[in-house]
């Protein structure tokens, strides 16, 4: 009996406008995404060379998900990117759990060496500035 895609858990952090569902397979794309936004960051130099544990679990959600999130989003989600991606260029990811703590979360948004990379939005949620805006992409 197949049910479908499977979803992740609802990320139910702060209150229910936070709540988003996020196909399995769609993780890998998030992930391979990030990694590449990344790599480009740290070539123009708007990104220090090395980038670990929960902030690289945060950069690679937020460039690799590709529209905005509110904290909540961004940091459950950056949990569970951080908990499976395994690479050796992103040290110390094994350790993270399903959330990213406040304090983590705030050591990456409050950073001024990353406002060239992240960008709050006036409805509070965040972007990432070096993501491909939906209406810059080749219609297929």
């Amino acid at each position: 009996m197949d049910a479908g895609p499977r979803y992740l858990e609802g990320t139910t952090v702060g209150s229910g406008r936070d709540i988003i569902g996020v196909r399995r397979d769609r993780i890998a794309a998030i992930i391979e995404q990030g990694k590449e936004i990344i790599a480009r960051a740290k070539q123009e130099r708007i990104l220090p060379e090395t980038i670990t544990g929960p902030t690289a679990a945060l950069l690679v959600t937020i460039a690799g998900y590709g529209e905005p999130l509110s904290e909540g989003q961004w940091r459950e989600l950056a949990g569970v990117v951080g908990g499976i991606m395994r690479d050796p260029a992103y040290a110390d990811l094994a350790r993270l759990r399903t959330l990213i703590t406040p304090e983590q979360f705030q050591n990456v948004a409050r950073n001024a060496g990353y406002s060239r990379f992240i960008r709050r939005l006036e409805d509070g949620r965040w972007v990432c500035e070096l993501t491909p805006k939906l209406e810059d992409l080749p219609d297929e």
